[in-house]
């Protein structure tokens, strides 16, 4: 602690100070070559959103690609493909300025988290929903350039609602929600639920729809993932051994989802001689001994799990699954 100086010093000093003994303004002796070159320490930017992380969120960004691709194949009977090109962090307002409010814009509430999440569909991929869902042709070649009508957005509603249950399903591995859709905007200026200086989570999916392409975005902002944030931050406290048990467990389900496997569907099966099989001449007819509408065994890696309906979806050959069976069945 430095000394304080008493009032016999302090009138001294005042009275150095009135006759010139002691110098006022600093002198500057110091060289050019022993001053430092001062750096720019920009806080406000060090902590803005542009930096905002949640670890691991990729794996729900993925999951929803795979499972919102499936219910797009699903209602337009059509060959979907959803694949998530990167994701980044940043304002509202940084966004608003990148879209180009023409595409459909499907506001969804994700409950018990906070604020609105936003599924963006851009002009490509929205006119071609409106052409698939009345039976037209996906690629549109004159798009046009203003807003999405009331009626366009009302044609393809369900299935921007089919991305509710997706979204829930992919955040289950994080935490237990329940999404449903508030509404379908195309107008930027009626987005006024997420303040403009708020930041944000955007996740790109390049989007193919039999011949047409686009761009699907997930917005979600960051005060609705923080409860997330904070739930890592407890799992980051736990024990290194249950941590790596967990996720070993993980990987290996993850992975374990993402094998292929060999699938069949089986009517009947009988026992030829080798003799008989050489003998088969075309027209012949081979007795099965079942009927034509007999249930079909669905086979997983040659094992009997399901029993079916043989019938057709669409263009394509189906089986509708009637119920399982034994190992073994």
């Amino acid at each position: 602690m430095e000394r304080i100086l008493s009032k016999e010093e302090i009138a001294e000093l005042l009275s150095a100070v009135r006759h010139g003994q002691v110098e006022i303004d600093p002198v500057d002796d110091e060289s050019p070559k022993d001053k430092r070159r001062v750096s720019q320490l920009n806080l406000f930017r060090s902590q803005g959103p542009e930096n905002w992380k949640l670890p691991n969120f990729d794996l729900v960004l993925d999951a929803f690609a795979r499972n919102y691709a499936t219910s797009l194949a699903n209602r337009l009977q059509r060959a979907t493909n959803l694949k998530l090109t990167g994701f980044e962090s940043m304002t509202f307002e940084g966004l608003l300025q990148r879209l180009s409010g023409r595409g459909a814009i499907g506001i969804v509430e994700l409950e018990p988290l906070r604020g609105n999440t936003l599924v963006v569909f851009n002009e490509q991929i929205s006119y071609a929903l409106v052409e698939l869902v009345l039976g037209g042709a996906a690629n549109v070649k004159n798009i046009p350039q203003r807003p999405m009508s009331a009626i366009e957005l009302n044609v393809i509603h369900d299935v921007v609602a089919d991305s509710c249950p997706d979204l829930a399903k992919s955040f289950a591995q994080m935490q237990t929600v329940e999404a449903h859709l508030v509404k379908i905007e195309s107008n930027l200026r009626l987005l006024s639920h997420i303040s403009h200086d708020a930041g944000v989570l955007v996740a790109h999916y390049q989007t193919s729809i039999d011949e047409a392409e686009g761009e699907i975005t997930l917005v979600l902002p960051h005060a609705s993932l923080e409860p997330l944030v904070e739930k890592y931050r407890e799992h980051a406290s736990l024990p290194m051994s249950t941590i790596r048990t967990n996720q070993w467990q993980k990987a290996i389900l993850d992975e374990l989802q993402m094998m292929d496997v060999e699938v069949e569907a089986q009517l009947a099966q009988i026992s030829l001689r080798v003799r008989d099989i050489l003998n088969f001449e075309v027209g012949d007819v081979i007795d099965l001994n079942c009927d034509p509408d007999s249930p079909l065994k669905l086979l997983v890696e040659g094992r009997a799990k399901f029993q079916g309906i043989a019938g057709v979806q669409g263009r394509q050959k189906a089986i509708l699954i009637t119920g399982a069976l034994p190992d073994g069945g």
